[in-house]
Formats: structure tokens, sequence, C-alpha cells
């Protein structure tokens, strides 16, 4: 045999076993990574159905995210699901019909130009009592405002930095005047991106705070509250962390840290330790609950897991600059005290995820976990066969967190930003979403099962942000969660509570607002919705 014919072969071979090597680490991707008891674990079951809507992102031209939420535009009890699109395409509105989230024509006149939608949150911002829509786009942030079924369009004057478009919005009252303000999180524009793996500080977009004049221009307050940075940003929130009256504000950075903001009061704010405060990571999805039933709200973060080498990701990192590749779940422990327990309850090594949210998926008192899986820039993902199916993980009565996706039925191996909750049928049992880029996005339809539930829904205005509301059973039991306004990526699940009974029932349901006040009722009955 020729030199040349064995140099070849050897080529061929090295690429053969270089194939084979790939095809085992994202196919391993799929195997459970935990073996969680789940013998007092109930799994929910779902039917599957598409949702006809080919996003459109043009990932050469455009940041590979989309914005979707959850909003009852027509005030029927029934909720719709809004999803962006790309540049060259229509936002898309879906309503329930015949066990399906069929297409709305015209989308209720939610219109764009030729830019992607990127985030967006459901919030009443007139307070005449209907759902308004608050999206980030390329050209800035747009207000649809709910005129009855049907929408209006401006764009707000939050003007972001010239290199930056406005990804996700978090909003609170934070000077109590009752108009809503943002912290806009900023990423690099996509004509600008030098790179995938850049962690020196410096470089990618700039986020913004904005504080409403009281007439929805804005005023950009940045600089003056100790808020200003330049680092990508994916998704922030404002959440009461210390229990103190005041919005601290949680941000995850791409190529970076998950930030805690402490609020310090005047518009002031300090940043806070956290456990990834001195480590680097890839913080992308943010899930919001509360753990312990405790108040105290606890966070988890997505991150590229097992699925990519070190070398792949490590970027621009030195040698004693210390990572962290594992999802992230922080405890809460009052006083801006966090302590990273995803090892301890089971969620930490898992594959490459975007958006997270937090649901009692089965109604058993426990909020369980689903997150969005799939990189659209990744080329082994071009392959269906090598893409994961994304996380549904129940949690158990000792705090793990069981893998149940199969038995559920609950599988996406599309390129998935985030998953959204809503209990679309109303059986009480929430149903999932998964938005999808470059395809159609898929619903997850519940199987009623035979627990008791109890549903909260407060007024969508600015004042309920950041409320704690609290369920107390007949045997003393007591639940909490805080209302949530924008979770997982880019996204903004149902604002209904829905507090898993099991087969308990409802005594007492209290709101604590953030403007101190307090309000409670008596509950008669399970497997209603209760409206403050």
């Amino acid at each position: 045999m020729s030199t040349l014919k064995k140099v070849m072969m050897a080529m061929v071979l090295l690429i053969v076993m270089m194939m084979v090597m790939v095809v085992g680490r994202f196919t391993m991707d799929r195997q459970d990574d935990y073996s969680v008891d789940r013998t007092a674990v109930t799994v929910p079951t779902y039917e599957e159905s598409t949702i006809v809507f080919d996003q459109g992102n043009a990932f050469k031209k455009s940041l590979p995210f989309m914005a979707s939420a959850v909003i009852d535009i027509d005030n029927d009890g029934v909720e719709e699901l809004f999803l962006g699109a790309g540049k060259s395409k229509s936002d898309g509105l879906f309503k329930f019909q015949d066990d399906a989230l069929v297409p709305i024509d015209g989308s209720a006149g939610i219109s764009k130009g030729d830019v992607a939608s990127y985030g967006s949150v459901v919030l009443d911002v007139n307070k005449d009592g209907k759902q308004d829509l608050l999206i980030a786009r390329e050209d800035g942030i747009w207000l649809s405002t709910n005129q009855g079924g049907t929408f209006d369009n401006q764009r707000l004057d939050a003007v972001m930095p010239d290199d930056t478009v406005a990804l996700s919005i978090a909003i609170a009252d934070l000077n109590r005047d009752g108009a809503f303000d943002m912290f806009v999180a900023g990423y690099i524009k996509h004509e600008l991106v030098e790179g995938q793996n850049i962690f020196r500080e410096g470089y990618g977009g700039t986020s913004k705070l904005f504080i409403n004049n009281g007439d929805n221009t804005f005023k950009d307050m940045t600089e003056a509250a100790g808020l200003a940075y330049q680092h990508n940003t994916f998704q922030s929130a404002f959440l009461d962390l210390d229990q103190d009256g005041l919005e601290d504000l949680v941000v995850v950075h791409d190529t970076g840290h998950v930030v805690t903001w402490k609020n310090s009061g005047n518009m002031k704010f300090e940043k806070m330790n956290n456990p990834n405060s001195n480590e680097y990571s890839y913080p992308m999805g943010l899930g919001i609950t509360d753990l312990g039933n405790d108040g105290l709200v606890d966070l988890y973060f997505s991150n590229v897991g097992s699925t990519p080498p070190d070398f792949m990701v490590r970027g621009d990192l030195t040698d004693t600059q210390v990572s962290n590749w594992k999802w992230l779940l922080f405890k809460n422990n009052g006083n801006f005290d966090f302590e990273d327990v995803a090892s301890k309850m089971k969620v930490a090594d898992y594959e490459f995820a975007w958006g997270g949210v937090f649901e009692d998926l089965n109604l058993d008192g426990l909020e369980d976990l689903i997150v969005s899986e799939n990189y659209i820039g990744l080329p082994p993902y071009k392959m269906t066969l090598l893409r994961a199916n994304g996380r549904l993980l129940l949690q158990t009565p000792n705090g793990e967190f069981a893998p149940a996706g199969a038995d559920a039925g609950v599988s996406n191996r599309h390129y998935s930003i985030s998953p959204l909750t809503a209990d679309f049928n109303q059986d009480g049992y929430p149903d999932i979403v998964h938005a999808n880029l470059n395809g159609d996005s898929r619903l997850f339809l519940s199987k009623k099962g035979d627990a008791n539930y109890l549903k909260v829904r407060l007024a969508d205005t600015i004042e309920s942000i950041g409320a704690t509301v609290k369920v107390r059973l007949t045997d003393g039991t007591i639940l909490s969660r805080p209302y949530v306004s924008g979770e997982g990526l880019c996204s903004d699940s149902s604002h209904v509570i829905i507090f898993g009974l099991g087969h308990q029932n409802a005594e007492e349901v209290t709101v604590d607002y953030m403007n101190a006040t307090s309000n409670s009722k008596t509950i008669d009955k399970n497997n209603q919705i209760v409206s403050f």
C-alpha cells in the first residue's frame, strides 16, 4: 500500500472516530444524570400539538432569541399566547381552540417593522383592567396597548446605546409613583459581535435603568442608581430578595456572572456577593420560586452544562480564573446570603440550557422545573438526532429533582428558547409551551388528574410586581409563591398563580404587596380562582 493511501486511510479513520465521539457526547446529553427515587411522585402526562408559526430567525442577521408571553387579550379567563418573530416575519398571537393554539388573524393588531422581537412582558399599563404588552425589539421598546382585544402600538422613548439592542425587560415601580419603571437588558448588536466566548470586561451591550416620568416617557437613571456596566445581558428581574420592602435586582450576564444588586433605597443599588460572583459561567435562563415556602425568593440559572468540552467554552479566561459550567440553584437564606444547592437538589449536572421556569406541574404542593435546550449556533445541533429533549424535573418530597420528561410525554428536540406555563384547558393543571426558533413551537396540554388546586389572580398592574402570595391549608401548612413578571428567557408565563394542594384543602389566601399593604380572603372550596 502506498504512503499516500495510508495517510488518506488514517485521515478517514480519524474523521470517523471524531464523528463517533461527537455523536456519543451529544446523545449522552439525553441520558438522566441522576437517579432519583420517584416512588412518592405522581408524574403528570401531556398531549403534544404543534403551534404553527415559523419564527424565522435570520441567524446570520439577528441574535438567536425570541419574545414569548401568555396574555389574556379579551378578559375571558382563557389566555392567549404571543410569539415574537424574526426580521422578515410578523409577530404571532394564538388563541386556545379545540385543544390547540391556533393563529389569530393579523395578531390582533400587534405589529412591527423589519426587526426581530427579542423579549416581552405583560402588564396592565394604563390600569383599565386589560393586559398590555411590552416588547423589546431591535429598534427599541414597544408598548402594545390593549383596546379590548385589539392593540395600538407605540415605540417608547427609552433609548438604548448605538451599539446595543434591547433583549429583555424587567419592570417594577421603584419610586412608588404608580408608573412602571424598566431595567432593560442590553446585548451587543449582531453585526458587532466579535465572538461567543468573550469574558473580558468592557465588551458587549449596555443595560439601562429607565425611570418613568409618569406619562410613559423615561429618564435614564442607570449611572445615578449605581447600575452602570458594560456586558452582554440576557435576563433580569426585580424581586425583594431580603424582605426589606424594596425591589432588588437579579441580572444574568452572558459569559460572566449572576449579579445580585441590593436596593438601598433612594434609587441606589449596591452589588452583593453570591455563589457565582468569583467564578465565570454562562448563566442564561432565570427561574424564580420559593422552594422553602418561607417567603424568601430562590433562583435557578441555566448554563452550558456538560454539552461542550471545557476548551470550547473557556474563551479568553486565564488559567487562574475559576469557571463553573453547571446549572445553578440559589437557596435564599435571607440577608443576601445565597447557597448554591444545585448539586444537593440534583439539578447541577445537565446539558446546555436556555430558559427555565418553575411550576407545580402535578399539583402536589412542590414546585417543579421545566428547562429549554438546544442552541441554533452549535454545529452538531444542525442534526435533530443530536439535539437534547429539554428537561422536565419533578420535585420529590425530600427536595431532590427527578427527571420525568419521557414518562410525562414532554420532549422538544427543537431550538427552544424558553418554556412558558398556563392553564389553557382550564383543568387546574399547568400546560407547557416550548417557544422554538426557526420552526413551529409546541403545546403540551395536560391530562387532568385528581389533585386539588387553588388559582390566585392579582390585578396585572405595577403594584402587584414583587408581591408575595401565601395559601394556608387546613392542616396549617403554608404555601408561598412570589408574583413573577418575566421568568425563563425573554419570556413571561401566565400571571395566574396555581397552588397545588394535593388532596388537602385551602383555608385562607393572603397577598403582601411591596407598598406594605396586605389583603386576605377566606377560602370555602378548592378548585377555584380567587381574584384580588
